[in-house]
């Protein structure tokens, strides 16, 4: 065994640096940590793993600092032009999350004065409102099918709804299926960047691996044990993305799931 991970670290040498380099950012990444992930496929897939790595939407700091800017832009522009004079921005996770991540940067950014009518608040400064922001956009840093989000509202309405303010959701990305389920309950999801079906590994519209590829990585995907539901990415998604501070559920399980049968690439949550 510890041939052949030598031999695949200096087969691949190149291809394994450029990975290491561009995740630099994410919790425990390491060369080890990506030859270990390829060792688990055999010699003749090796390449099609490669693939799958080269295929990987990964989000650094800097990625989402830029993003968080561009939705805050994006926001008020959109807000704006609908005579929405005070603006709310609302994690919808705690510090941890992937909305607090997005929130650490929205609230560096909103300290400069040309976003003077926005402002960074809690749910519980939400609850106290007394109709001095005429918008809430919840905000978090990605939504794969909506399921979550749509949850999320069904608990925190009641507490929201006093505020009388028109409400929003903002995404660094969205996949597309889950718009539907977001706009049943908030004025409209805005986005930076949003994925559409040819941006899961699986459906037809993908074109970046052919049937063969796709049956194996699906073999791949089963033999990590975490079960039909996520087989294919929650909600069928079939999605390679990935967080500095995590990879979403929605993501091939052979990038975050880690079992006994499997080592995961990616954290499913990262520091």
């Amino acid at each position: 065994m510890r041939q052949r991970l030598t031999t695949i670290q200096a087969t691949y040498r190149k291809e394994i640096d450029r990975a290491v380099e561009s995740w630099s950012d994410h919790e425990g990444m390491s060369a080890a940590q990506v030859v270990g992930w390829l060792e688990q496929f055999e010699d003749s897939r090796i390449p099609l793993a490669l693939s799958v790595i080269k295929k990987v939407k990964y989000l650094n700091a800097a990625n989402i600092r830029g993003m968080a800017k561009q939705l805050i832009d994006i926001i008020r522009v959109e807000l704006e032009d609908r005579g929405f004079n005070a603006i709310g921005f609302v994690p919808v996770g705690d510090a941890g999350s992937g909305s607090g991540t997005v929130a650490r940067a929205i609230k560096d950014i909103l300290r400069g004065r040309k976003y003077a009518n926005c402002r960074l608040l809690s749910m519980l400064e939400v609850a106290r409102l007394q109709g001095d922001c005429d918008a809430l956009v919840f905000v978090d840093d990605f939504s794969g099918t909506g399921f979550t989000l749509e949850k999320w509202w069904e608990n925190v309405e009641p507490t929201v709804r006093p505020a009388n303010a028109e409400i929003f959701v903002g995404l660094l990305v969205l996949n597309e299926s889950a718009r539907g389920r977001i706009e049943g309950f908030a004025e409209a999801v805005l986005a930076v960047e949003e994925l559409d079906e040819s941006h899961n590994l699986f459906a037809g519209a993908n074109k970046d691996f052919t049937e063969a590829d796709k049956e194996h990585l699906l073999a791949q995907c089963q033999r990590t044990g975490c079960g039909v539901r996520y087989e294919r990415g929650f909600g069928g998604c079939g999605l390679l993305l990935a967080f500095k501070h995590g990879c979403p559920n929605n993501s091939l399980p052979i990038l975050w799931y880690e079992s006994e049968t499997w080592r995961a690439l990616f954290k499913r949550r990262a520091i």
